[in-house]
């Protein structure tokens, strides 16, 4: 066996590798993939049953539940679909706080019990 094959053998088999790591990283994305989609198929159909409990129990109607998601959706300024990051003040000492921090960047106030959106993170 010369040197080029010895070369091409160990290029093959390096591409061999390559190739199986990146199977196997697509197989667990795949996966992973899976799990989100039965997660947020479980929470719709959560949300689901909720609001038509409150519907049923309260007399709220449809259009009263897509205006405050509406109300909800822009309270950042942005009508995206998603509930975003928002500055409120600290409860503590009053400096500008964004509802993504766990703590007050000024006195390090605990943010958890005090974030505007009781669903975030």
């Amino acid at each position: 066996m010369d040197l080029w094959d010895i070369h091409q053998d160990s290029r093959i088999r390096e591409v061999s590798r390559d190739s199986a790591s990146a199977h196997n990283k697509a197989t667990r994305t795949s996966e992973d993939l899976l799990k989100l989609q039965r997660q947020v198929d479980h929470l719709t159909l959560m949300c689901q049953s909720m609001w038509e409990l409150l519907r049923q129990h309260t007399g709220l109607t449809d259009d009263q539940l897509r205006a405050k998601v509406a109300d909800v959706d822009t309270r950042d300024g942005k009508a995206d679909g998603k509930i975003n990051g928002q500055v409120f003040p600290c409860p503590a000492c009053g400096a500008n706080c964004n509802s993504s921090r766990q703590n007050c960047t000024m006195c390090g106030e605990d943010l958890k019990k005090h974030k505007p959106h009781i669903f975030e993170g």
